[in-house]
């Protein structure tokens, strides 16, 4: 296995990746005082698990062993105390990683039933959202199952499928199409993801366009009906309260030029990437409300496409200029604000955003 270093933006030569298994005494010592790691993959034909250190700025890629090529979609990464999981959409897997100190080592290839869009772990499983299909694999401490304990097709089934997330109540998924849709996920080691699939109602058109990015914290899922500029709360299988974004969201001509399209929750803040407004915006959010806050609570050099808050940092990727992509964290203050710690730059469409302590 061969990983690759980088300060500059530039890949340096290969080296032999050597990774070490933390042990008790001093190592669990050096757990607790690591250096949180923003994952993020390169999506290209070689897929590469980017690993940004959030000290050091120094960046450091893994081959995940399949073939990138995702678009449409968020949740392309996900992580679960020690371990990562990475979709191969070329390839028809997932790469699963465990952390160790402060490097990456991929430890299994996960093959799922149809091409994997979002990854996502929740109730003793991963959950994998593919372009036919949404499985389950059991996780036992840090390894996946190898084979789907639970299987359902996706229920428009349209090749349209954005991001799966779990919630208390299982898991919900979007098909841009025009469905949100739960399926419910069994606990600890149970058969796992079951029908059938409960579709979330939408609002009347035309404020029902293209529903995206998801986040599920409790009871609760946060989702995004990102071209018809609204952040919706979802409670028991029904929209509970709803948020305009930015107005107008709409050229003259009929051109998006605002959508919150995916999210990230830290606290009572919910942060959406606008991608055609290449920024951020904040909502405030409760158990039963969600209010637009504040726009360009952060602007971009490129359209985001994927974020993720994790204690007080926000990792955010977005397109760059095209051909290099930016990898952004941001320290989040305690009235929401947003403070740039450093960007680094990928030469590659990066796909999927996630924070591992």
């Amino acid at each position: 296995m061969y990983l690759m270093k980088n300060q500059t933006g530039k890949m340096l030569a290969t080296l032999p990746l050597m990774c070490a298994a933390m042990t008790s005494g001093a190592g669990a010592e050096q757990t607790v005082n690591r250096a949180p790691l923003f994952l993020t993959a390169t999506n290209a034909a070689t897929n590469y698990l980017a690993i940004v250190n959030a000290q050091t700025k120094q960046t450091t890629y893994v081959p995940t062993g399949g073939m990138g090529g995702a678009s449409g979609n968020a949740g392309g990464v996900a992580v679960s105390g020690e371990i990562a999981a990475v979709i191969n959409f070329g390839s028809t897997n997932v790469t699963v990683f465990v952390r160790h100190g402060d490097a990456m080592q991929p430890t299994q290839v996960v093959k799922t039933a149809s091409q994997p869009v979002s990854v996502a772990f929740g109730h003793g499983h991963l959950v994998v959202l593919e372009l036919n299909t949404a499985e389950s694999f059991p996780v036992f401490g840090n390894t996946v199952g190898a084979s789907a304990d639970g299987s359902v097709p996706l229920l428009v089934n349209d090749k349209t499928a954005g991001q799966i997330v779990a919630y208390d109540g299982g898991v919900a998924y979007t098909e841009t199409s025009g469905i949100v849709a739960e399926l419910n996920l069994s606990t600890d080691g149970m058969a796992g993801l079951s029908g059938p699939n409960v579709v979330v109602p939408l609002p009347a058109f035309p404020n029902n366009n293209t529903p995206l990015g998801l986040i599920g914290r409790g009871a609760n899922i946060y989702v995004t009906i990102a071209h018809s500029d609204l952040e919706a709360l979802v409670v028991n299988g029904q929209i509970v309260s709803m948020a305009a974004g930015p107005t107008p969201f709409k050229d003259l001509s009929g051109n998006l030029t605002h959508a919150p399209c995916w999210n990230a929750l830290s606290g009572q803040f919910l942060y959406s990437a606008d991608s055609p407004g290449k920024q951020l915006l904040r909502y405030l959010v409760s158990d039963t409300n969600i209010f637009y806050d504040k726009p360009s609570v952060a602007t971009l050099t490129g359209p985001p496409t994927d974020l993720a808050a994790d204690g007080g940092l926000l990792g955010v990727i977005d397109g760059g200029d095209g051909v290099n992509s930016n990898a952004s964290l941001f320290d989040i203050g305690a009235e929401g604000e947003l403070t740039l710690r450093f960007a680094v730059k990928i030469a590659s469409p990066v796909n999927g955003a996630a924070i591992i302590r």
